[in-house]
């Protein structure tokens, strides 16, 4: 049902531009009436315009979504237009199907408590740490040059057998790298606070006024992504390099296969 939410809403665009104004029902006792206008008249407090719609739904489920998407870690390869473009492809996610980045943020988070649960037996962790080990945030580096970022399994595995040793990385240093802060990041609640105090404002005000389709779809689209901010609000944002973890000598020659290589030799 959420990959039809777009095309729906295009269909709702095609059919409105289609007829003239939309009226609403007026009053038994009044002979007034409010309208939705798909034509160029100016906005009043009896009608809105189609574009003055779009605009506002198109902006804030911009931003919104945007603000929203936590990317992993990009490779060390990658340059900027392969990180632009990874992360429009989850915010098109997102606006097509909210509900799999409701998913993915809810096992992300889960895996991060549960990183750090394991890691607690061994150094302090937080639920930061555990998301910024599952986001690629550890390189093992072999002679001073990177071979592959650790999954959290393989650094503790790595750790218990000596092959490195634990990363000195707090909780400050991790929110250092992050280029977000708690304001930025409470962008996407209060853009979706004020679109629903401007749809309750005017149902209270100007009940004859509608509410249109396209509005209730962002607003259903917006609340979606705002829970998956929640559950990234710990996740680190924009972290453009990992810690480094450097493999000992002393106790092995060299690692063996890292899972990130074992995917990356399949998909090649």
């Amino acid at each position: 049902m959420a990959l039809r939410i777009l095309p729906f809403t295009l269909a709702v665009i095609l059919l409105l531009l289609s007829i003239p104004p939309v009226y609403a029902s007026p009053p038994l006792n009044c002979t007034s009436t409010t309208t939705l206008c798909v034509t160029d008249c100016p906005s009043s407090i009896h009608a809105r315009t189609l574009w003055d719609i779009i605009q506002s739904c198109v902006a804030t489920l911009l931003a919104c979504t945007w603000t929203a998407v936590h990317p992993n870690i990009p490779g060390m390869d990658e340059g900027i237009i392969v990180v632009f473009r990874r992360r429009l492809g989850i915010m098109i996610l997102a606006l097509i199907a909210p509900e799999l980045m409701v998913t993915w943020a809810i096992m992300q988070f889960l895996s991060a408590c549960d990183t750090a649960k394991a890691f607690n037996k061994v150094i302090k962790w937080t639920t930061t740490h555990g998301f910024f080990a599952w986001m690629g945030g550890f390189m093992l580096y072999c002679d001073d040059k990177p071979q592959a970022p650790l999954t959290p399994e393989e650094l503790i595995d790595f750790i218990d057998k000596g092959y490195v040793s634990i990363p000195d990385i707090t909780k400050a240093d991790i929110e250092d790298r992050s280029k977000s802060n708690a304001l930025s990041k409470s962008t996407a609640i209060i853009q979706l606070v004020w679109f629903v105090v401007q749809l309750v404002a005017r149902f209270a005000w100007h009940p004859r006024l509608p509410t249109t389709l396209l509005e209730i779809d962002t607003m259903a689209i917006v609340t979606l992504a705002c829970i998956s901010h929640f559950l990234w609000w710990k996740k680190p944002k924009d972290v453009g390099r990992p810690h480094p973890v450097h493999w000992n000598k002393n106790k092995a020659n060299a690692p063996p296969m890292l899972r990130y290589e074992y995917v990356v030799n399949i998909l090649v």
